[in-house]
């Protein structure tokens, strides 16, 4: 019997007929440490999905207290989980997750950045109603990392989850040129999607931080020169490829001009703007960007929500 028949036989033993641990290792002939391990694989991998019918939240009071510091519609924190072989993502993504099934409605309009964190979200959703949801990338495709930072697979599996539509921007997140970046967002293959993010009733995105660029494949697409330039000139994080200072101001830089996406100011006039982020590279970033009113929602660990929160008070820009 294979690996996958045993914990797909565990697993109905222990959640549909209610056997302890034991009494199915007595069953299937296995020891109680193997059908605890193959327990834990059948969460990890989806194929048990629990679901805990209550919208009691597990750290309210620092929600409330980022809420109340930085003028955010919706904090939600979730425990941390630095033991997890994903780091901190599958936490952070399952509160995106939990978030964007409350916002879940037919004719809604998602738009969807360049996240790793954001594209775990799917993974989390667990069984959900249909939804005339159209999920439309709000930035182009990153180079590096075989895709996995790329709106389009995140789209598209959040489409397919609500059995929505998915719609792309299909474009390089930074070309070569500005010249390039403004006749390429002319044509109607980038124009309309970018028009239809830009109209959304929320994105969920996540943040990069200034040692992002090994870390997240930003040096596929950022020459190691630019990126000294940037730092240089302050640069703290950026959001879909927008590097901002610590103002969370867009710097005046070459490569700001050539990205294919939403600007910051499109970004900030979408209603509900998710940010997607955990660690202590993403603290910097988030406290610039929540200063600007980037976001208004922000979904982060316990952790990075003690890290802003013990940062020194700064007031938030009315938008």
């Amino acid at each position: 019997m294979s690996e996958d028949d045993l914990m797909a036989r565990a697993a109905r033993l222990h959640y549909e007929f209610d056997l302890t641990h034991q009494e199915v290792a007595t069953t299937l002939g296995l020891s109680r440490v193997k059908v605890t391990r193959l327990l834990k694989k059948a969460r990890q991998t989806g194929l048990v999905q629990i679901t805990v019918l209550t919208e009691l939240s597990l750290f309210m009071t620092m929600e409330e207290q980022l809420c109340s510091r930085f003028g955010l519609v919706r904090a939600i924190v979730v425990p941390d989980s630095v033991s997890h072989e994903r780091g901190p993502l599958s936490a952070v993504a399952r509160g995106g997750a939990t978030f964007l099934n409350q916002i879940a409605n037919d004719n809604v309009v998602v738009a969807v950045g360049l996240s790793r964190a954001v594209a775990e979200i799917p993974r989390w959703l667990g069984v959900v109603s249909p939804a005339r949801i159209h999920f439309v990338s709000l930035v182009g495709a990153s180079r590096a990392d075989g895709g996995t930072r790329s709106p389009y697979l995140a789209t598209d599996a959040l489409a397919a989850a609500y059995s929505g539509t998915a719609e792309h921007l299909h474009a390089p997140v930074i070309v070569r040129s500005r010249s390039m970046a403004e006749e390429l967002i002319l044509e109607p293959s980038v124009a309309e999607p970018l028009a239809r993010a830009a109209g959304a009733d929320a994105a969920f995105v996540g943040i990069g931080g200034i040692e992002d660029r090994a870390d997240l494949g930003w040096a596929a697409d950022v020459p190691g020169s630019e990126w000294a330039e940037l730092v240089a000139a302050d640069m703290v994080g950026d959001i879909a490829g927008r590097f901002f200072d610590r103002e969370g101001k867009l710097i005046d830089h070459e490569i700001n001009h050539r990205v294919i996406g939403l600007t910051l100011d499109q970004f900030a006039a979408i209603p509900t703007r998710v940010v997607v982020a955990a660690g202590p590279t993403k603290v910097e970033p988030l406290l610039a960007a929540m200063q600007r009113g980037l976001p208004n929602v922000v979904i982060t660990d316990a952790s990075t929500a003690k890290a802003l929160l013990q940062a020194s008070p700064t007031a938030v820009k009315e938008q």
